[in-house]
């Protein structure tokens, strides 16, 4: 990483690192983005669900992403408590505790034998378990390879279309999931997990945006490639990773305002504690730009989260973009960027205009009762709202939602609503090195600036395997967009528009099914009906469409 060029510095970390011993099971993430892994949007919607229903206590939700460690511990403690009769899960809830249970039970065995002493096993033979193409393992460590394929279709049919030619047609995805990872004793762990696709057919540019291309392999086959790998250690006080990762912060289940799961993996130091019921995390990153003239681009941020009385969480975030020199003041994990900014980017000659990019944002979640749970987020990224609210300086964000589990006693079902509004020019800047995005992507919420999202979700599981799906989404654009910051003619005293200008609107309506068989595979199918109004923010260029997606994931061998 470019953050540690300095190889005595590197040398002396990773000296004391070696030298340091802690109780640990698993200390591997499960990951967040779903087109790069398998089974994990399972495991967090199963945790999510079990969290609802207050089966378990209150957790760091809005600090992701969880280790393997702590979802054995929670589905470890869900199982105790079913034993002990202190609560009663229905029959497909245990179940998927069960498959999950065996799906995650190395993390618990660890550093438990899987093979004889030093030997190497060509697969896992257990029934319901996590399958390999390789694994060793000994007394005090274990290395695994595991493969999975995938293969997707995505259908475009536009049936009503006003002006241009619409993009229409079948898009196929075959994609490759080497992941190679492995655990040394109890304080050393390292992951690599690689997704490499194969696209082909009508290419529909808005899927896989800013994964890596390898052009010399392109013509009518496009290649596309993710990958999240990083070296964690466990030490006396806290985790300290080093590696490309995705994080989430914040209560939203469909999204998040500040830091979100939506932007390709980055390059990271990391640091994680827990004290409970605080937990504090810390990180710097290197942020990649399309523009030819941004070559060097960084992000630090910090968050503490608490969460009482098991039925109140909260949590406090701040993040900092700057560029153009790496800034050592704000490795510090418990600098407060909002007023070390000033001194810092504005003595720095090499920064100019308003400095770096600092945002905050403050959130909450409240389970007044079992299985019901209001949560709120705001995200302030410049001005003062209290003070001038109107004023085009004052830019924020605001998300809030509700999640339902078994609303209405209807056993096994999960609803949620969730609503996020981005005001004018959120996450602009005027240095354009600082504005709030990792490659295209924002670093937050996926509708960016000048835009709001309405997301409705309805989950009903009929068997442990079996779950259909129904959903509705409204989003919004004005004319703004992340990289459009405030016309430096403007009146100083201007304002910002709610969704400025002509608004274009999307509405989807969808219904969908899930088989899922945790471990070995799984089959998606999802049909969605789209209404665009004003496509392009253009008056009366309007388009309605279906869109037919269906993939098929597994382990290999199966």
């Amino acid at each position: 990483m470019r953050v540690l060029r300095n190889p005595l510095i590197f040398c002396l970390i990773i000296s004391v690192l070696i030298c340091s011993f802690a109780d640990a099971d698993s200390l591997i993430n499960v990951p967040l983005n779903p087109n790069l892994s398998d089974f994990n949007r399972e495991t967090y919607r199963f945790v999510h669900r079990l969290l609802n229903k207050r089966v378990l206590p209150g957790i760091r939700r809005g600090s992701l992403p969880l280790t393997r460690k702590q979802v054995v511990s929670y589905l470890l403690e869900v199982h105790r408590k079913q034993e002990n009769g202190e609560i009663e899960l229905s029959t497909i809830d245990q179940a998927r505790l069960n498959a999950l249970l065996a799906f995650y039970r190395e993390a618990r065995e660890f550093p438990k034998l899987a093979t004889e002493n030093g030997a190497t096993a060509t697969t896992e033979t257990q029934s319901n378990g996590r399958l390999h193409v390789m694994t060793m393992a000994g007394e005090d460590y274990r290395f695994s390879f595991d493969l999975r394929a995938s293969q997707q279709t995505i259908t475009h049919l536009v049936d009503n279309i006003s002006e241009e030619q619409p993009v229409e047609g079948n898009m196929f995805v075959t994609t490759i999931y080497p992941h190679l990872y492995g655990q040394v004793r109890e304080t050393f762990a390292f992951t690599t997990d690689i997704a490499h696709r194969f696209v082909y057919g009508e290419i529909f540019e808005d899927f896989f945006p800013d994964e890596t291309k390898i052009r010399q392999l392109e013509g009518n086959l496009k290649n596309r490639t993710a990958i999240n790998g990083y070296m964690k250690f466990n030490l006396p006080w806290f985790e300290l990773q080093l590696g490309q990762e995705t994080l989430q912060w914040g209560p939203g289940y469909h999204d998040s305002l500040l830091i979100s799961k939506n932007p390709l993996a980055m390059d990271m130091i990391k640091f994680q504690a827990t004290y409970d019921p605080v937990t504090f995390t810390a990180f710097t990153g290197i942020l990649e730009d399309m523009a030819e003239d941004i070559n060097d681009k960084y992000i630090s941020g910090h968050r503490v989260e608490g969460y009482f009385w098991n039925r109140f969480g909260f949590g406090l975030s701040e993040v900092v973009v700057y560029g153009s020199r790496f800034e050592p003041g704000y490795l510090n994990p418990v600098n407060i960027y909002l007023i070390n900014e000033q001194p810092i980017s504005r003595a720095d000659g090499r920064v100019p205009g308003s400095g770096d990019n600092v945002l905050m944002s403050v959130d909450m979640r409240l389970r007044p009762i079992d299985n019901f749970e209001i949560y709120g987020e705001l995200m302030v990224d410049d001005g003062n709202p209290a003070a001038n609210f109107k004023h085009w300086d004052t830019k924020f964000g605001i998300l809030g939602g509700i999640y339902l589990t078994d609303p209405f006693g209807i056993p096994d079902t999960d609803f949620q609503a969730e609503y996020a509004f981005i005001n004018q020019y959120a996450y602009t800047h005027v240095n354009p090195v600082n504005v709030y995005k990792h490659f295209t992507t924002p670093i937050g919420h996926k509708i960016g600036s000048d835009a709001d999202n309405l997301w409705l979700e309805l989950r009903r599981r009929w068997t442990d395997k079996l779950e259909t799906v129904f959903g509705y989404e409204l989003e919004r654009h004005g004319t703004g967009d992340i990289d459009k910051e405030h016309p430096p003619d403007a009146p100083k005293d201007d304002v910002w528009t709610p969704l400025s200008g002509i608004t274009q609107s999307e509405h989807r309506l969808s219904v969908g099914a899930n088989w899922v068989i945790i471990g070995r595979y799984s089959i998606y199918a999802e049909w969605t009906r789209v209404w665009r109004r004003n496509l392009g923010n253009r008056l009366d260029v309007h388009e309605n469409a279906n869109e037919i997606e269906a993939k098929f994931i597994s382990r290999i061998p199966w």
